[in-house]
């Protein structure tokens, strides 16, 4: 709730600053006749709450392919396969987070010659840690690169398939979806994401997908495999799909107010009338109420905000009003 204290205050809609009017409530005059004077108290009342839409943050790694296609592609050959991919992603490909975020889903894309597109099933296991290995010292041992935040993200069968629509530049979009049933907080200053997917049956057509050559000199994503296990011990360096990493959107916090209450300095028993207008230049006074009689030295009245009224002004009268 907005007090304003003194007999004449601004109220601004972003910033909540004060400005002190020339107080003008008249005397009376020689023949003892009170005559009618005023007080300014302009108040710019916040309006409703307004919420902006945030969308989802999404992250292309590595962050040099978002509009070019890989040098090379993976596939996943047609009917059953099990597997354990593991991948570390560098902390430096996540700039665009504004900090801690919710991973909420991963996708690959196919990629640009064509290839098979399935659809297929793939049952599987995706865990999500922070790990404090880095992509060049990755270990083909799975077990040592694992993060003490691991977290089961995926659970389920996913069915994978792809339309090979164009995106932007020379790509295909990221519509090869693995959607997370549990969001996973990841914070790009704890150290590096890692990727743990165990897939332990598969069906369907082949389908293909856009990566990049395997590159122990790259800083930025780095894959281990073993074919033939979900949870094969240890594997070997492969080529890395493209990712496209979801985040949820962060949070809003936003402040509402339902009503400001105009206060002022008066005199007991004395009469005041209270008036607004939303503009000072071109609308007329408008009566909040009729009349009112104050009782103490401070006399306050409240004014319900209206939804899409950003702002009004508040001015008081000394009348002789009858209440």
């Amino acid at each position: 709730m907005l007090t304003p204290q003194s007999p004449d205050v601004k109220t601004n809609k972003q910033t909540h600053k004060h400005k002190i009017m020339k107080n003008s409530f008249s005397n009376p005059n020689q023949s003892g006749k009170r005559l009618a004077g005023f007080a300014f108290i302009l108040a710019a009342a916040l309006g409703s709450c307004v919420i902006t839409e945030l969308r989802a943050q999404v992250v292309v790694v590595p962050n040099t392919l978002a509009t070019t296609d890989g040098d090379t592609n993976r596939t996943a050959a047609q009917g059953s396969v099990t597997i354990r991919v593991m991948q570390i992603v560098d902390a430096s490909q996540f700039g665009a987070l504004s900090g801690p975020s919710f991973l909420t889903q991963l996708a690959h894309r196919p990629d640009r010659n064509p290839g098979p597109v399935g659809p297929r099933t793939a049952t599987l296991r995706i865990y999500a840690s922070t790990t404090s290995r880095s992509v060049a010292g990755m270990s083909p041992t799975f077990s040592q690169n694992i993060g003490t935040n691991n977290t089961l993200v995926f659970d389920g069968t996913a069915p994978l398939s792809t339309q090979n629509l164009p995106g932007p530049g020379n790509i295909r979009q990221f519509d090869i979806v693995y959607p997370f049933t549990t969001a996973f907080l990841y914070d790009p200053a704890a150290g590096n994401l890692l990727l743990d997917v165990q897939t332990s049956s598969g069906s369907g057509s082949a389908l293909q997908w856009d990566a990049v050559t395997a590159n122990p000199a790259d800083p930025f994503v780095r894959t281990v495999l073993a074919p033939g296990s979900p949870t094969a011990p240890t594997g070997t360096f492969a080529d890395s799909p493209v990712h496209q990493f979801t985040f949820a959107a962060p949070a809003l916090a936003t402040i509402r107010a339902s009503q400001v209450e105009v206060c002022w300095n008066s005199q007991s028993n004395v009469t005041y009338q209270v008036q607004y207008r939303s503009d000072l230049t071109t609308n007329l006074w408008t009566s909040l109420v009729d009349c009112v009689r104050s009782t103490n030295s401070t006399s306050c009245i409240s004014d319900p905000i209206v939804v899409g009224q950003p702002q009004r002004f508040y001015r008081v009268l000394l009348t002789n009003c009858v209440p």
